[in-house]
């Protein structure tokens, strides 16, 4: 499998998670409950952003935007079951984070179809304009992990059959492509936003409130 995951990136610089991950990750925010995305990812370390420390885990609500699962499924990369995600950042390190998106078959976010957790390094944080902070970073390997059979399907026809899932056991994937992204972060008290592009630094503030845990 290792030896196939290279050959299996899709159409230019980025997988099919990738963009999709870009989609979702600064506007929409229809929530479902008020309970938090968890994670087994450990925290560590801290980054600083002007007088702010950016540390530990910070989890967005069970979200449920029509429009972002309608995009996440046409790209082939969520099973037709997903009903709702949710996002989750680690600080793993003083310029190390861990990007987490998880999609879920119900609307309370209780029960996985899939699990995507991207490791990111190099994050570098430039002067702030307002309390907007420009950030870069380099993703490095993604890890997927499918929960149920449909997820499964999914993935190996998105990859053409070419990777193997398991359900319940992770295939880390290369980035393809540099890698580097460019993002706009703001801390409010315990709260984050992101807005992230592989182009350039984003104009706009992301609104969807990541909650430290």
């Amino acid at each position: 499998i290792v030896a196939l995951i290279g050959s299996c990136a899709k159409k230019d610089e980025e997988t099919a998670a990738t963009a999709a991950a870009d989609n979702t990750t600064s506007t929409d925010n229809t929530t479902s409950t008020t309970s938090y995305i968890s994670t087994t990812t450990t925290a560590s370390g801290s980054i600083t952003m002007g007088d702010d420390t950016l540390s530990g885990v910070y989890a967005s609500e069970c979200l449920t935007s029509a429009s972002t699962i309608a995009f996440f499924k046409a790209t082939g990369f969520w099973a037709s079951e997903v009903n709702a995600y949710g996002q989750v950042f680690v600080v793993t390190g003083s310029d190390n984070i861990s990007i987490e998106l998880y999609a879920f078959t119900d609307t309370s976010c209780s029960n996985l179809s899939l699990s995507q957790k991207t490791v990111s390094d190099n994050v570098t944080v430039g002067s702030a304009s307002g309390s907007n902070y420009p950030v870069t970073y380099n993703n490095q390997t993604q890890a997927l992990t499918v929960h149920t059979t449909a997820a499964e399907t999914a993935l190996e026809t998105l990859y053409s059959n070419a990777l193997d899932f398991i359900v319940g056991t992770p295939i880390e994937l290369p980035v393809s492509g540099s890698g580097l992204k460019y993002g706009l972060w703001t801390l409010s008290g315990t709260t984050w936003y992101e807005a992230s592009s592989s182009s350039a630094t984003p104009t706009s503030a992301g609104t969807v409130p990541h909650v430290k845990q």
